[in-house]
C-alpha cells in the first residue's frame, strides 16, 4: 500500500472562540501529511509535463520534480492537502461553519509539520429552555351568520349592471372613476393624479370621500379635506390630515341583482340561495380555518422565540440580507424593472435598503437557528430519499448542478419544517416523548 493511500495521522487541533461566534482554529498535521501530498501532487503533475525520452505519466519522480520545481508542486500538494485537513478538523470538533475561512500561509516543508490557521465564523449554541412545556391553546376557526351575509353583499357588487350617467350628480350608491391627488402640506401621499376606480357604497372607502365625492358631476374638479383612518397602511401617515384635489372622470349608476335564487345562478354556485349560503360558508370556514392554523403557528413559534436564548453571529444576518436583495433583484427583473430605478422610484439608497431589512434578517435567521436546535434536541432526520423526492419535484432531471447545490439548503429546510410540526405537536400535547 502507497503512503498517498494510508490511513491519515491524527491531528493535533487548537481551537479558540471569539465574540460573536468567530473562532480561530489551527491544525497541525504530522511530517507524513507533508510527504503523503508532495506524493499525490507529483502523481497529478506528471501527466501534465512532456519530459523528453517519457511518455506522459511515466518519467521517474526525480525527474518530474526538477522539471517542475518545488514551487508548482507545494502549490499542487496544498491544493490538495489543505481542504482535506480542513475537514477532518472540522469532522473531529463537529464545528459547523457559516462562512468560508480566513486562511493564513500554511507551513508547509518537506520533514516538517503541516500547519494553518483558519478563521471563520460557525454556528453558535441555542438554549432553548423548557421549550417542551409549552402549551398553547388553539384559535377556534368560526365563521359568524354576518360574515356569510357580507359575502352574499360582496357578490351583488360584483355582479351589478352597471349605466354610464352624464345628467345627474354622483350618489352616494353610484361606482365612480376619480383621479385623485392627495397632498399632507406640500407632499403628496401616493402617486399624483391616479385614476381610482370607487364603489362609493362599499366600507373599504376611506371615511368621509364618499360623501366628499358625492353630489359632483363628471368632469368637475374639487378638492376637500380628508382624515386619514387609524388603520391606514402607512403607519406614519394614520390619524393625518389632508388635502385631496379630484377630478371626476366617469359615474355609473349600479342595479344589484336580487337576493334569491338567481344569484347562485349569476355566481355559478348552485342553483339555490341555499345552495349558494351554503357554498359560502364552506370558503369562509376553509379560509378561517387556514388563518386559525397561521396565528397557531405564530404564536407557537413566538413563544417558542421567547424561551430560547441565541446569539446571532453578524455574518449570518449580512448573509441573510444579501439573500433578501438578491430575491428582490430578481423580482424586479421580472417585473422588467432594475435595482436603480427601484431605489430612484422609493427615494431609497442602497444602504437604507439594507438598513431596513436588517431587523426581518435577524429575525429570520434567529429563528432558522432555534428551529435547528428543535431538531436536534427532538433527534429529528431527514434521510436521503426524502430529500430525493423534494429535488425530484422542484428540478428537472438533466439539472444536476443545481441539485447539488440544493440538496443541503434544501434538507435543512426540512429539518426546520419537522421542527415546526414538533413544536406544534407539544403545543397541542401530542408529542412523542424525544428520542
Amino acid at each position: 500500500m502507497s503512503s498517498a493511500s494510508a490511513p491519515a495521522a491524527p491531528l493535533e487541533l487548537d481551537l479558540e472562540r471569539r465574540p460573536n461566534s468567530e473562532v480561530s482554529l489551527t491544525v497541525t498535521a504530522p511530517p507524513d501529511e507533508v510527504e503523503r501530498a508532495v506524493e499525490v501532487a507529483i502523481r497529478q503533475l506528471s501527466p501534465r509535463v512532456r519530459i523528453p525520452g517519457f511518455r506522459p505519466g511515466k518519467a521517474p519522480r526525480p525527474v518530474v520534480e526538477r522539471a517542475v520545481g518545488w514551487d508548482a508542486i507545494r502549490q499542487e500538494a496544498l491544493d490538495w492537502l489543505l481542504p482535506l485537513t480542513y475537514q477532518r478538523a472540522l469532522t473531529d470538533l463537529g464545528l459547523d461553519p457559516v462562512t468560508a475561512p480566513q486562511v493564513d500561509t500554511p507551513q508547509f516543508e518537506p520533514g516538517e509539520p503541516f500547519r494553518f490557521t483558519a478563521v471563520f465564523t460557525v454556528r453558535p449554541d441555542v438554549e432553548l429552555g423548557e421549550y417542551r412545556a409549552l402549551r398553547v391553546e388553539a384559535p377556534a376557526a368560526t365563521v359568524p351568520e354576518a360574515d356569510v351575509e357580507a359575502g352574499l353583499q360582496e357578490l351583488r357588487q360584483q355582479h351589478a349592471q352597471l349605466t354610464a350617467v352624464e345628467d345627474r350628480p354622483a350618489t352616494p350608491a353610484d361606482r365612480v372613476v376619480a383621479e385623485l391627488t392627495m397632498r399632507r402640506g406640500e407632499e403628496a401621499v401616493g402617486p399624483p393624479g391616479q385614476a381610482y376606480t370607487l364603489d362609493l357604497d362599499r366600507p373599504d372607502v376611506l371615511p368621509g370621500l364618499a360623501e366628499a365625492v358625492a353630489g359632483h358631476r363628471t368632469g368637475e374638479h374639487f378638492e376637500f379635506p380628508l382624515t386619514l383612518p387609524a388603520d391606514y397602511p402607512r403607519e406614519e401617515l394614520r390619524g393625518a390630515e389632508v388635502r385631496v384635489s379630484a377630478e371626476l372622470r366617469e359615474v355609473y349608476e349600479k342595479a344589484l341583482p336580487a337576493l334569491d335564487d338567481n344569484l347562485a345562478s349569476i355566481a355559478g354556485r348552485g342553483e339555490t340561495l341555499t345552495e349558494l349560503r351554503a357554498a359560502l360558508r364552506a370558503d369562509l370556514e376553509q379560509r378561517a380555518a387556514a388563518v386559525a392554523t397561521t396565528e397557531f403557528e405564530t404564536t407557537v413559534l413566538d413563544r417558542t422565540l421567547a424561551l430560547a436564548t441565541v446569539e446571532v453571529p453578524e455574518a449570518m444576518v449580512q448573509m441573510e440580507i444579501e439573500r433578501q436583495l438578491r430575491d428582490l433583484e430578481m423580482r424586479l427583473q421580472a417585473a422588467g424593472l432594475s435595482v436603480e430605478q427601484y431605489l430612484q422610484a422609493t427615494q431609497q439608497t442602497v444602504e437604507q435598503l439594507r438598513g431596513e431589512r436588517r431587523q426581518p434578517a435577524t429575525e429570520r435567521v434567529t429563528l432558522e437557528l432555534v428551529l435547528e436546535a428543535v431538531a436536534r434536541a427532538e433527534a429529528l432526520t431527514v434521510d436521503d430519499a426524502e430529500v430525493d423526492q423534494a429535488l425530484a419535484r422542484i428540478f428537472r432531471p438533466g439539472e444536476r448542478d443545481a441539485r447539488r447545490r440544493a440538496r443541503e439548503p434544501l434538507r435543512r429546510e426540512m429539518l426546520r419544517r419537522g421542527a415546526t410540526e414538533r413544536l406544534l405537536q407539544i403545543a397541542r400535547g401530542e408529542a412523542p416523548d424525544p428520542a
